[in-house]
């Protein structure tokens, strides 16, 4: 009989049927539908398809149905059973609502399978962290999936009706969606590039129409915080218009507030607290930087900036884009913040400054931090040149007249640095740092520059008046009421108020410590040292200070530990290794004692101290002769620094004299030494001497 006798496939299906030879009866089912379409009978067609469907929505096998579907939807001789003419049905599913059905089961397998298999390839012994197990999974399922494609051609199917732009704009949205789950997982650099094009083409295309918050925010992260066209304005703009409560709202109001120059504190606290929801967004680190910049909160600039690079670095691996401007714009605000915050943070400011020059060599902003980093740090050749660079770009700058000012007291040029200083004062009035360089600078001056009041200390008033948060300031202050204004109660509440400003101020920390103990308030000095140290592990003075009181507490262990934590930051100080050869003396650990002793002479041969404690820890282990000989040196040392100083007569017996004592003791513990030994001859001669 022929293939097409369509009696024949009726009764085969029939049968199959009848039998529950469920396989068999759906092939059969098939072709008995191609026979129906081949002789015209499209009613009958459509009846056998609505079969095929039932059965495997019976049987709940979503892939078979998804791929009868695939089917009826493409282009192909089945499509002309949703025309509404030909078909038996009176309102036979539209080829929307097919495509609509099609994608949501799409869509669910999809979700189910990566579900399923990461929680079967998770428990594996070789399966590895998490994380590269779900991006696997996603990849094999997506690379397998029909969404997107299904998404295309509904939005294809709607563009040709005027009528339909809420539903195109409603498949958009969910085809946007899609794709941003899909670019961060690809591997391939063009397949990246080409989907992500598609993505920004998308959600402009949304953003044209107000919808999709998503869309936003993915344009605003891709803008680069760059607005010199104007476009990262109208898409904030239009972010707040259409979703004022949304995700970056805050960050967008910190922008525009920043930008105004108005950023206050509770605008940082807003923006603060909303960080954590917006851990991934380069735009909120941006704006979080740049608001604690402008209330100058500079180490939660400098923590935020540096945690920002690894979002910024994985933003653009994800999406496969560089955001240049705004890595650049927090690594400003984080050298800024370095500036700021100490002097050890001076080279780190620098590197940063570098950086930005090397992508923006004509940075001006760049060219005047870049020279002050290195004006703090002593270079001040090319902190010159950086400097009058800036100057040249914008002569009254005033920043760069400051550092100009700051580099010429440096090299003692105190007439151009007060000329500097003061034409930087008349443009700036009020910048604190300037009236506080000035009266540094009088300072340095010494003699009247110092004493009067005009000079120094009404410059370090000035800027205190401005800014009460510059320690070295209230430093300064001090220092002239302690020397000059003969009042040692507010020289100490300047240097406490200096320490409080920041505690890693040596000056104050130094002056006011030495007042204490002039005072014979150990107590008072030592609560001070142990602040200092406890908070700053970096204070070598402190921990020199500490160790010297411990000796004079006779608490010889503490001070063991004061004096190496200070040679710990540095090892060339003297006066350290006698204070910690005087502990291990005082807790009778001699032969330590002889060998710090000797490390003192190493570093400074013609030091009176280090030979006297060397020659008195040779004598307390009986090693006499090797006291006595440095017993001698101390003597010429003495006798070449009076020569070199013209110390007087006095200064000199200062020394001698304990000298000579020491060393008559020795020659007698020598004779007596000998006298035991049977050297009479030996012991005659050190009785002479």
């Amino acid at each position: 009989m022929p293939k097409a006798n369509v009696l024949v496939w009726q009764g085969l299906c029939a049968l199959y049927e009848s039998s529950k030879a469920m396989d068999k009866y759906e092939k059969t089912l098939e072709k008995l539908r191609d026979c129906y379409l081949v002789d015209g009978m499209k009613e009958k067609a459509w009846e056998t398809m609505h079969k095929l469907i039932s059965l495997a929505e019976e049987s709940k096998n979503t892939r078979k149905l998804i791929g009868i579907l695939h089917h009826l939807s493409e282009d192909g001789p089945l499509r002309c059973l949703l025309d509404p003419a030909m078909a038996a049905d009176p309102k036979p599913p539209t080829l929307q609502g097919l495509l609509e059905r099609l994608y949501n089961m799409e869509f669910e397998l999809d979700n189910s399978t990566i579900e399923r298999e990461i929680n079967k390839r998770k428990t594996r012994i070789d399966a590895g962290p998490i994380a590269v197990v779900r991006k696997s999974v996603k990849e094999e399922v997506w690379s397998q999936s029909g969404v997107l494609d299904t998404l295309k051609r509904l939005i294809s199917l709607y563009s040709e009706h005027n009528d339909a732009l809420d539903q195109k704009l409603h498949i958009e949205e969910k085809y946007f969606n899609a794709l941003m789950e899909r670019v961060p997982i690809l591997d391939d650099i063009q397949a990246k590039s080409a989907m992500a094009d598609e993505t920004k083409a998308i959600a402009w295309d949304l953003v044209a129409q107000g919808r999709c918050a998503g869309a936003f925010e993915h344009l605003i992260e891709a803008a680069d915080c760059d607005d010199s066209d104007d476009t990262l304005s109208l898409l904030a703009e239009g972010y707040m218009q259409h979703f004022n409560d949304g995700r970056l709202a805050s960050f967008i109001q910190t922008w525009m507030t920043v930008s105004q120059k108005s950023c206050d504190l509770a605008t940082l606290d807003l923006a603060r607290d909303r960080a954590k929801m917006c851990a991934e967004s380069p735009f909120a680190c941006v704006q979080l930087v740049r608001a604690a910049s402008c209330c100058k909160e500079y180490q939660l600039v400098i923590d935020t900036g540096i945690a920002s690079r690894t979002t910024i670095k994985q933003y653009g691996e994800q999406f496969g884009a560089k955001l240049w401007q705004s890595q650049h714009i927090i690594d400003m605000e984080v050298a800024g913040a370095y500036m700021e915050v100490g002097a050890e943070y001076m080279g780190d400011a620098e590197y940063l400054y570098r950086k930005c020059l090397e992508s923006e060599p004509g940075n001006e902003r760049a060219i005047l931090g870049l020279g002050l980093s290195l004006c703090a740090q002593g270079n001040y050749d090319e902190s010159r040149c950086l400097l009058e660079k800036a100057l040249e770009g914008d002569p009254k700058n005033h920043l760069a007249l400051g550092g100009l000012g700051h580099v010429a007291a440096k090299e003692h040029s105190f007439g151009k640095a007060i000329e500097y200083l003061e034409k930087a004062i008349s443009i700036g009035p009020d910048h604190a740092m300037h009236h506080a360089s000035l009266g540094d600078t009088y300072w340095q001056m010494g003699e009247k520059w110092q004493e009067d009041k005009q000079y120094a200390y009404t410059s370090w008033v000035k800027a205190a008046r401005i800014d009460s948060n510059i320690s070295d300031v209230f430093s300064g202050l001090g220092k002239w009421y302690q020397l000059y204004g003969r009042d040692d109660g507010r020289a100490q509440k300047c240097f406490r108020k200096a320490l409080d400003l920041d505690i890693t101020n040596s000056d104050a920390g130094r002056l006011l410590a030495e007042m204490y103990l002039k005072e014979g308030r150990d107590d008072v000095c030592e609560e001070l040292l142990d602040q200092v140290t406890s908070s700053q592990q970096n204070q070598k003075w402190a921990w020199q200070f500490l160790g010297f009181l411990r000796l004079r507490q006779e608490n010889h262990e503490q001070a063991i530990i004061a004096f190496r934590s200070a040679l710990g930051l540095g090892r060339e100080d003297c006066l350290c290794w006698e204070g910690l050869c005087e502990a291990y003396i005082g807790i009778g650990r001699l032969n330590t004692a002889v060998r710090v002793s000797q490390k003192i002479v190493e570093l400074d041969p013609s030091r009176v101290s280090g030979h006297w404690l060397c020659a008195r820890a040779c004598q307390m282990t009986h090693d006499l002769e090797l006291a006595l000989g440095h017993l001698e040196q101390a003597g010429e040392c003495v006798k070449q620094c009076s020569k070199k100083d013209g110390s007087s007569p006095q200064t000199y017996d200062l020394w001698i004299q304990p000298l000579a004592v020491a060393k008559v003791e020795c020659l007698l513990a020598l004779a007596e030494k000998w006298s035991m030994e049977g050297l009479f001859g030996r012991m005659a001669e050190a009785c002479a001497e």
